[in-house]
């Protein structure tokens, strides 16, 4: 019994909790540049109006950061522990997003950058509410969509203020502080973005755009650009 406890113990320490702060740490990076990579590789539409948004978010945080600044000193200090750091981990600390964002204490970058990703993304696929019901009448798979997006969204929300609170990487004020105001960045640019390239620029799911009803009551779609 002792030596499968062991086993469990050498699992989460070895495997599991290196593997989990990886992921959270270069999560922005991640993002960033797989997104970047899969727009250029497939021409998608969506994901290149996406990684223009993770630039715009970067510049806001900058923005802001500078703002926050004039007010006190807003010099974030060295952090605790490595994984605080962003980046894809390897001895050269490579990380992309973070050549953008700035090294303020707030907002702090990473989190501000994730939570304004998560809300941009969070909200396109909202948008599409109203095709997905009217797809989930026919196909039901369809109607798990959103609800599926808001579960994931707050899960990888909560794992965020977790694991930043967990190594001391920042106070929970400047935590939660971070994700408002990332929140309400990724919400405006969302707004914008659709409001300037169209809905086809937020169709990250590819659904058929409800553009109207035929005589008979029928949905009539146009295709979406990808």
């Amino acid at each position: 019994m002792s030596s499968y406890f062991e086993t469990l113990k050498s699992l989460k320490n070895d495997i599991l909790v290196p593997a989990s702060q990886d992921m959270i740490r270069s999560a922005p990076d991640s993002l960033f540049l797989g997104s970047g990579i899969l727009a250029l590789l497939t021409q998608n539409y969506p994901l290149g109006i996406l990684t223009l948004a993770m630039v715009e978010f970067g510049l806001i945080q900058r923005v802001l950061g500078g703002l926050f600044g004039t007010f006190s000193s807003n010099t974030a200090p060295l952090p605790k522990s490595d994984v605080c750091i962003p980046g894809i981990p390897s001895p050269y600390q490579i990380s992309a997003i973070g050549a953008i964002l700035t090294g303020a204490t707030f907002p702090n970058g990473p989190v501000f950058f994730l939570a304004a990703t998560l809300a941009y993304i969070f909200l396109s696929t909202i948008n599409f509410k109203q095709e997905l019901n009217e797809l989930g009448k026919r196909e039901p798979d369809w109607k798990g969509r959103i609800p599926l997006a808001v579960t994931f969204t707050s899960i990888l929300i909560v794992s965020i203020i977790v694991f930043r609170m967990m190594y001391g990487c920042e106070s929970p004020l400047v935590i939660l502080g971070s994700i408002v105001f990332g929140g309400a960045a990724g919400s405006l640019v969302q707004l914008l973005h659709t409001y300037l390239f169209g809905r086809d620029s937020i169709n990250f799911l590819g659904v058929p755009l409800l553009a109207d009803r035929a005589a008979n009551g029928r949905p009539l779609y146009v295709c979406a650009k990808q």
